[in-house]
């Protein structure tokens, strides 16, 4: 009986590769997602300049242009003739590319991008419209901002291993399992290429808050405008709750961020985006958010339970109390839209419970998990939360499997989101795990983002303190 799996994948499991899709286009390999994209514009008005067809169009934003009639058959191919000069592809958008009122469109992008890589042709090609209606539109408005928000921490940053040592040391009770792994604090560059899926497939975010312990990624250009460093003490009611170690405690207190959108999206550092997605993925046309049930169920108490399930617990107590309601799905560990006011409606009405979540040094069994599942149904009980659906992937780097299904994911399924998690950090496998994932994200995001400082390599270690950059 033969594989069924593609040949192709075949071979790459075989030479131990994820396909070198990186060297596979003529661009420079440290360009960033706009640049390239301002080059497929140019490049494109190159071409309907060489065509004789420039007045044909006109741009509606950075990355898309309107046809401002269709062009003759003639005229079409001499366009394409000139595209194809400058090593431009020219494919048809799919439907959900299309704006409301656009006939069709075509997506026209690097050649290596469209033949091997068709989300990186999607995300920073050139997207071309042609209207349906006698009145073409305007230039496409800004839509209302969207800001994201990481939590992160680099666990080899030896002053902070001391404060977790010392906190640990004076700590009292029963810690709760896994409460306290390494595997809760290791940084393995995550961040750099979670950063770098949002420039490619959500250039519409408006700013990044990255949430730290006084911690600045090494390689991170906070020169940038769109990104600031947030110390916790700047966000914690109680700054005599720090130093934390806790990532519900952190949580609890992401919405006194100063200068937060009331829409923004909270990210861990392991959780990517596969392919364009766009605001309507988080939320509604009236700006209600949305949830993305898992189909795990919370489960009842037992011994030694995990920390994210005596959490979910906490939260449907608080919800069976408040509005005589149950939970009975955890969410998938993907992207969290939230409404700032939702969270701050939280904090007024469930006050004894969050304090007691910020207070908690480690996880504790007393804590809310309150932006990645007590705001969706909370939100979901006061009419400001809907479900929703998205394409996801969850692979578990420590599973004997993850390689294969990485090349899968890459090669096949693309989804929009996915995350790259380890459950058990540690043994004698772990270097291995760290050269595959940190190959499959070069791969899949081989051009560095604005945000990076580009004489910084990968793997540097974290530099202190964030106070000097705020």
């Amino acid at each position: 009986m033969g594989s069924l799996l593609p040949p192709h994948i075949l071979r790459m499991l075989a030479n131990n590769t994820f396909g070198g899709a990186a060297v596979r286009t003529g661009l420079p390999s440290d360009w960033t997602p706009e640049r390239i994209r301002s080059r497929h514009r140019e490049e494109f008005l190159w071409a309907a300049t060489t065509a004789g067809v420039a007045a044909h169009f006109r741009a509606l934003d950075a990355g898309t242009l309107l046809a401002e009639s269709p062009l003759p058959a003639p005229d079409l191919r001499r366009l394409r003739h000139a595209l194809a000069i400058k090593g431009l592809m020219v494919q048809a958008a799919t439907p959900t590319d299309l704006p409301e009122g656009a006939a069709r469109g075509w997506r026209v992008a690097d050649a290596g991008f469209a033949r091997h890589r068709r989300e990186l042709a999607d995300a920073l090609g050139v997207l071309v419209l042609e209207w349906a209606g006698a009145e073409a539109p305007g230039p496409i408005p800004a839509p209302e901002p969207i800001d994201v928000v990481y939590t992160w921490v680099d666990g080899s940053d030896p002053e902070w291993r001391a404060e977790r040592a010392a906190a640990r040391a004076e700590a009292t009770g029963t810690p709760l399992a896994t409460s306290d792994d390494e595997a809760r604090y290791a940084s393995r560059d995550e961040l750099r290429y979670s950063l770098r899926s949002l420039e490619y497939f959500a250039p519409w975010i408006n700013h990044i808050y990255i949430v730290t312990a006084d911690q600045v990624p090494a390689w991170l250009d906070t020169g940038n405008g769109r990104v600031s460093v947030v110390p916790h003490r700047d966000i914690f009611a109680d700054p005599g709750n720090l130093p934390t170690f806790n990532s519900h405690a952190i949580e609890s207190q992401l919405h006194r961020i100063e200068g937060l959108s009331e829409r923004f999206i909270y990210l861990n550092d392991d959780v990517f985006f596969g392919r364009p997605v766009d605001p309507g993925l988080f939320y509604t046309a009236d700006g209600a958010s949305r949830y993305f049930l898992s189909k795990q169920r919370i489960g009842e108490e037992k011994p030694g339970d995990l920390p994210v399930n005596v959490a979910a617990r906490n939260n449907r107590a608080v919800l069976q109390r408040r509005f005589g309601r149950s939970s009975i799905f955890k969410f998938l560990h993907a992207a969290h839209p939230q409404l700032r006011s939702t969270l701050e409606a939280i904090e007024a009405n469930e006050r004894e419970e969050v304090q007691r979540t910020a207070a908690a040094r480690f996880r504790s069994d007393t804590d809310l998990s309150i932006p990645s599942s007590l705001a969706h149904y909370y939100g979901s009980a006061l009419g400001r939360a809907v479900p929703g659906e998205v394409g996801y992937n969850y692979i578990d780097l420590s599973d004997a499997t993850a390689r294969l299904r990485l090349l899968r994911l890459m090669w096949t399924e693309r989804p929009q989101m996915f995350c790259l998690n380890e459950v058990a950090a540690g043994g004698r496998r772990e270097q291995e795990t760290l050269k595959m994932m940190q190959h499959f994200l070069q791969e899949y995001f081989p051009f560095p983002s604005a945000f990076e400082r580009p004489e910084v390599p990968r793997g540097t270690a974290a530099a202190r303190p964030a106070a000097a950059l705020n």
